[in-house]
C-alpha cells in the first residue's frame, strides 16, 4: 500500500540522515583531535567532558543509523559498537602525537565512559523509538 511505501521511504531517509550525521561527527572528531593544540597539556575537566559528550553522541548516532538500516539490534551489535568505539578512541589518542598533541589515557577513559553511557541511553530510549516507528508503520 502507499502508506507502507511512504513509511519505508521515511525510515530509509531517517537511516540515511543518521548515517550522514555519524560520518560527519566522526570526521569532525578526528579533525578536531588532530589539529595542533595551543593548550598546555594537563588534566582538564572541560576536555574530558568534550571527549565524553562526543563519544556519547557518536555512539547514539551509530546505533540509531544501524538499527534504522538493519532492524532490531541484538547484544552482539552493542558489543561491536562498544569495541569499535573503544579501539577508535585508542587509535585517536595514539595518532595525535605527530600533531603536537598528547596521548592521554584519561581522555581515552572519558571516550569509553561516553560510549558506555551512549549504549545505556540508547537502550533507555529505544522503547520510545520503536513506538514512534510503529506509529509511522500504522499510519
Amino acid at each position: 500500500s502507499n502508506s507502507l511505501l511512504a513509511t519505508d521511504a521515511r525510515v530509509r531517509l531517517a537511516a540515511q540522515l543518521a548515517r550522514y550525521f555519524t560520518a560527519i561527527l566522526l570526521v569532525a572528531m578526528f579533525v578536531g583531535t588532530h589539529l595542533p593544540s595551543s593548550a598546555v597539556p594537563g588534566f582538564s575537566i572541560g576536555d574530558k567532558l568534550i571527549h565524553y559528550s562526543a563519544y556519547l553522541a557518536l555512539t547514539v548516532s551509530a546505533l540509531t543509523s544501524w538499527e534504522l538500516s538493519a532492524g532490531v539490534l541484538r547484544p552482539a551489535h552493542f558489543f561491536v559498537v562498544w569495541l569499535a568505539g573503544t579501539l577508535y578512541g585508542a587509535f585517536d589518542e595514539i595518532t595525535q602525537t605527530p600533531f603536537g598533541r598528547s596521548c592521554d589515557g584519561l581522555d581515552w577513559l572519558a571516550d569509553i565512559a561516553g560510549i558506555v553511557s551512549g549504549i545505556v541511553l540508547y537502550q533507555l530510549l529505544r522503547g520510545f523509538f520503536f513506538r514512534w516507528r510503529g506509529s509511522i508503520v500504522s499510519a
